[in-house]
């Protein structure tokens, strides 16, 4: 006689956890994806600290379980078990069924778990690192990693591993209210926090060589700060680089804002020049400004235009095709309605957060089946 569901008489009960205070691109896309899963199907938890600033973004109900994760180099001791105790006492009371760590400091908090509690274990990997911790030791204690690029899977090895792209939420899409170059000035964004691997200094040598060759019409606007995560040396030899130049006019250090994709509709392009980009939310975000995008061939962000469109991608670090393409945006040589049609066509399809929202769903009902049995890379994004 076969055993009864019982995931089919009542709402599947996921935990999500984070260990943010401040949103950052992974506490973006937890955000999302939290908003879009079936509300009739999934019941939500979310471990955060008590003072997390992005928990009113999240519309959807759910049972906030105030809760700090602390560095595991700095509490590995009692602190640290002591936590994890919290946490399976949680997963026991509330009957989770499925404990989903989003991040990098999540799923060492989560993985214990996988000898004390009967729930499934999610890790969303969301960055790219050679530690073997990360790449051969963690993935075991987790039923399933999803990884958001094939770049970030391609470093993990183990088979269960999917890739499954971030989204954008499409009720945020700002009104293009700039049409490309209207008053004669090309204006170039980059948007992210201020942290040398994302490389704001080679595109300040990119717009320089623009300006070397009498091209002076055009402002590049650097959106961020280094308060999460971030370097303020960097940013302090940036603004000095720029005096240097005598490109202060024209380079804007815009810092941070509320609102990027309302920034990103003003620009004309943006640029992701970073090294090795798990993925590039701002990039889709871009795209769904109206925006087009030049990207580094480098890490997950050519991903994004392989599929979406919408953009160019330069050979990674290569200053002076940086430059040519930004020459062509400003010498309008581009076919930049089409770019622009094409980038936002695709992201409001290809990485809808309804349909990523599906996919996640998807994943959790096969791991609560049983057999499991692990996916291969891929298998569920297509």
């Amino acid at each position: 006689m076969e055993t009864p569901n019982i995931h089919l008489t009542r709402k599947t009960h996921i935990l999500f956890i984070t260990h943010a205070v401040k949103k950052g691109g992974a506490e973006q896309s937890l955000i999302h994806l939290i908003n879009y899963l079936d509300p009739s199907a999934f019941r939500i938890s979310l471990l955060a600290p008590p003072d997390a600033n992005f928990l009113q973004e999240i519309r959807a109900d759910y049972e906030h379980f105030p809760l700090r994760l602390n560095s595991i180099k700095k509490k590995l001791g009692f602190g640290y078990l002591n936590t994890v105790m919290q946490i399976q006492r949680f997963v026991k009371e509330r009957e989770v069924d499925i404990v989903h760590a989003n991040g990098w400091r999540a799923p060492w908090y989560a993985a214990p778990l996988k000898f004390t509690a009967k729930c499934k274990l999610v890790w969303h990997h969301r960055d790219h690192t050679h530690l073997l911790m990360f790449n051969r030791v963690l993935p075991r204690f987790f039923h399933q990693v999803i990884c958001i690029s094939r770049f970030v899977a391609d470093s993990l090895h183990t088979q269960n591993k999917t890739v499954i792209y971030n989204g954008i939420d499409p009720t945020l899409a700002p009104v293009k209210t700039r049409r490309f170059k209207e008053d004669g000035t090309l204006v170039v964004g980059t948007f992210g926090r201020i942290v040398e691997w994302k490389r704001y200094d080679l595109v300040i040598e990119a717009v320089k060589r623009l300006a070397d060759v009498g091209k002076t019409r055009w402002r590049l606007l650097i959106v961020g700060d280094a308060s999460v995560d971030g370097s303020d040396r960097y940013y302090d030899d940036m603004i000095a680089k720029v005096k240097e130049y005598g490109l202060e006019r024209n380079v804007i250090f815009y810092g941070y804002s509320p609102k990027p994709l309302e920034v990103m509709g003003e620009c004309d392009v943006t640029v992701n020049f970073s090294r090795n980009e798990p993925f590039g939310r701002v990039i889709i975000e871009s795209l769904l400004a109206g925006t087009p995008v030049i990207v580094s061939d480098s890490g997950g962000a050519p991903e994004i235009i392989q599929q979406a469109g919408g953009g160019f991608i330069v050979k990674d670090g290569d200053v002076k095709e940086l430059s040519r393409v930004l020459a062509g945006f400003y010498d309008r040589q581009v076919e930049y309605d089409r770019l622009a049609q094409e980038g936002f066509h695709h992201v409001m399809t290809d990485f809808n957060m309804s349909a990523i929202a599906r996919k996640v769903e998807e994943l959790y009902r096969q791991l609560l089946a049983e057999p499991v049995q692990a996916k291969a890379v891929g298998e569920l994004s297509r």
